[in-house]
């Protein structure tokens, strides 16, 4: 699989799209503060996201919406915020 962490712009509009605070986010993905999470948005903290930190994001998200079917629709979940995420040929979703 490939993997590349959503841009920090795809994160703020997703924070902006939900009215949250970063504290509200760092609930949404898992990690421990409000503070944590902004170091995924800042320019001088820079972060990038790993695959887990964003699933689990994503999974939040899509149960804001309805019940999450495959994992498909995490990883789309996560195109939609500019994380790029292929399979490698073969592979097959769990």
């Amino acid at each position: 699989m490939h993997y590349q962490a959503p841009p920090q712009q795809g994160l703020r509009l997703l924070k902006e799209q939900l009215s949250f605070t970063n504290t509200q986010m760092a609930r949404m993905f898992g990690v421990a503060t409000g503070r944590q999470f902004h170091k995924y948005l800042s320019d001088e903290d820079k972060r990038e996201m790993g695959f887990h930190v964003l699933m689990y994001g994503m999974a939040n998200w899509q149960l804001m919406h309805g019940p999450i079917i495959s994992v498909e629709q995490l990883h789309a979940r996560g195109r939609e915020i500019g994380a790029i995420i292929e399979l490698e040929d073969g592979e097959q979703q769990p």
